[in-house]
């Protein structure tokens, strides 16, 4: 789609729209907003709806000659006092910092299949100086850097389908403040690693107030008057519970046996719906949990470990057996025990 600066626009994944100012990239404009604030918005998110060449006013069936601009006498313009901050667009009860990572489906029914837009969410009254970088071999890479106006949102790119089971780490650094404040706040930052097996679970995209269709939602500054509420009433929940419940003697913690773990691959045990998945993701699902599995054993000193990966067409075992040759070398690999798993499953001798 073809756009001009200075193009009326609405927005198809959001409500309201705006006026297109600049054109950041072949496809990404800055869109000033119906409140005022520039948005950078992806063009196959909006939708033309009025040029400035267009006249949409005069009677039905007659044309309207368009009007010549007069000239205007120049005048001398006075800066602003604050060219660049004011606390604007501010919303009663908003105060208290609260910044949202949230990641926006193309194709809402099922959106492992399409493109993932993403995005930075300032939902408080403060102002957002903010980072955001993916971490390569040896460097961090910055992908968007700039300011955020409070209650406002921030395209910060597009992750595309083929990505979604390589996804790199992503990091936040921010500094937010209004015009008047008490205290100084601290600069932050935060990192963030999205496993792929989330977006195979069911309820990992939610309905908000930001956008039309379900999203992906990860808190990077949490509001401390929400998280003390929960808390508040967690304790309660416990408290009331624990009158009701009659008195139970202590028992001996027994902590779980470290010389033998089993983890079951077989992809019914990992995923409650897997049935609009292709092989390439589900054995994605399964490497990953793999993974996950053999950190956290080395974290805590696992002795053996048993993959049951099942025979089937050798699939997951030759991609497993050819990890542990590349990452997990030192450790010793087996066949595990025959008779209890068959030709199936696969031990890790990680101690000793």
């Amino acid at each position: 789609m073809n756009v001009k600066i200075g193009d009326t626009v609405r927005f198809l994944n959001d409500v309201g729209g705006g006026r297109i100012t600049s054109i950041i990239s072949n496809d990404v404009v800055n869109v000033q907003t119906e409140d005022g604030f520039e948005v950078p918005t992806r063009i196959n998110n909006l939708v033309v709806v009025n040029r400035p060449d267009h006249y949409e006013g005069g009677k039905s069936g007659g044309s309207v000659a368009q009007a010549k601009p007069q000239p205007v006498a120049a005048k001398r313009v006075t800066p602003p006092e604050e060219p660049w901050f004011s606390d604007k667009n501010q919303v009663a009860g908003k105060d208290q910092a609260e910044l949202l990572f949230i990641l926006v489906p193309e194709q809402a029914s099922n959106p492992t299949a399409g493109n993932l837009s993403m995005y930075l969410i300032n939902n408080c009254n403060h102002t957002l100086l903010f980072r955001f970088a993916q971490k390569t071999t040896y460097t961090y890479e910055t992908m968007v850097s700039g300011s955020a106006s409070p209650n406002s949102k921030v395209y910060l790119g597009l992750i595309k389908s083929d990505m979604l089971n390589d996804l790199p780490v992503y990091y936040f650094q921010w500094l937010h403040f209004q015009k008047r404040s008490k205290e100084l706040e601290p600069f932050q930052q935060k990192e963030i690693a999205i496993s792929a097996v989330k977006f195979y679970k069911s309820n990992t995209f939610v309905a908000t107030k930001f956008f039309k269709v379900p999203v992906l939602v990860l808190q990077l500054h949490e509001n401390p008057l929400k998280a003390e509420l929960e808390k508040l009433s967690m304790h309660d929940f416990q408290k009331a519970i624990a009158q009701k419940e009659p008195q139970k003697q202590e028992v001996e913690l027994i902590l779980p046996n470290t010389d033998l773990v089993e983890i079951d691959l077989h992809i019914q045990e990992l995923l409650d719906n897997y049935s609009n998945l292709t092989n390439t993701e589900m054995l994605t699902v399964q490497m990953d949990k793999f993974r996950e599995e053999m950190a956290k054993a080395i974290r805590i000193g696992i002795k053996k470990i048993v993959f049951i990966h099942g025979v089937g067409n050798g699939t997951l075992k030759t991609e497993l057996r050819r990890e542990l040759e590349r990452k997990y070398s030192k450790y010793s690999t087996q066949d595990a025990s025959f008779r209890e798993y068959g030709y199936g499953a696969t031990m890790v001798i990680i101690n000793k």
